[in-house]
Parts: C-alpha cells; structure tokens; sequence
C-alpha cells in the first residue's frame, strides 16, 4: 500500500488512482465527473477527482459540496500551476476537504505546497517521506499571505518607520 503525508504524518493512502488494483475508493479524472449525471452521489467517503494542469478549477466548482480528496497531479518537475489550482481550491472556492500533490513533488517544494492549501503529498518514489517531514520547517517567518495556518509577520505601518530617520 502506498504511503504518503498527510497532516505533516506519513500514513497509508485510503485512496487509489485510476489503473490501481485494491481495496478503496477511486480517484477519478476531472472529465468522469462532469460527465456523471447531476443527480449522481458520491460514493461513501465521497469523490476524489484528480486535475490535471490544463484542467480549469472553475469546471470543478460546482461539484466540490460532495468531493472529499482533490489530487493536484504534477507531471513533471518544474510543473507550477497545481500552486495556482491550490491556491483557487482553499481562497476563492473555499474547498475545505483534503488536498493533496501528487506526482514528480520533491520534498523541496513541501514548505511551498503546504503554504497554497495543500495538507496531503504523494511525493516522487525517490523521496524518504521520513526525511521530507523535516522540509515543512524549511522558513521560521512568514510575511507573505497563504492558504495554510502559519505564522504571519505582518509589516509595520509608515507611522512606525518615521521615528527610524530620526537623529
């Protein structure tokens, strides 16, 4: 069974992809669930749906009310536009279930990731997902908004900084 992290703890994916033989709930392609019918239900533990990175967020958002798991697929290194899809899910969509980057993730981009709304990773097979837990520490401040729940510096106001000129 694959591993992956989830909520900053490597666990056993409940989940499999498209292809995968075992037990547990499938994640489908954005494409299966706009073709499923309205009036279709999720399966019990809900949907999971896979986006690809040409797939628009906007086509999903009218079905994430019964989606539990969005997989951000990243084909290949270097692939940024899974952080925008994050970063629509979490701020405009205000998706709340479980969002997870799957694919060619190395461990450098976990700090990033998880700061655009991400809390679940299915990292590269390469990666030690024992030595990658460390990776979410990578920065102790925060000055830049973001989709997670860290610490934010917030800068000081002009009111602050007139005292600094000062002799």
């Amino acid at each position: 069974m694959r591993q992956i992290i989830r909520q900053r703890e490597i666990v056993a994916d409940t989940w499999r992809y498209a292809g995968e033989d075992g037990a547990g709930p499938v994640v489908q392609g954005l494409s299966e669930v706009l073709a499923a019918k309205p009036a279709h239900t999720a399966p019990a533990g809900g949907l999971g749906v896979r986006l690809d990175p040409a797939d628009e967020v906007e086509k999903l958002a009218p079905h994430l009310g019964r989606v539990a798991l969005v997989v951000l697929h990243f084909p290949k290194d270097g692939e940024g536009r899974g952080f925008t899809q994050a970063q629509l899910l979490r701020q405009r969509y205000r998706y709340a279930g479980e969002l997870r980057a799957a694919g060619a993730i190395k461990r450098d981009y976990l700090f990033f990731l998880a700061r655009c709304g991400c809390d679940a990773f299915d990292l590269h097979p390469a990666e030690d997902l024992q030595a990658s837990l460390a990776y979410f520490n990578t920065f102790s401040a925060i000055y830049q908004p973001g989709s997670d729940r860290g610490l934010q510096l917030r800068a000081r106001g002009r009111s602050d900084t007139s005292s600094v000129n000062k002799p």
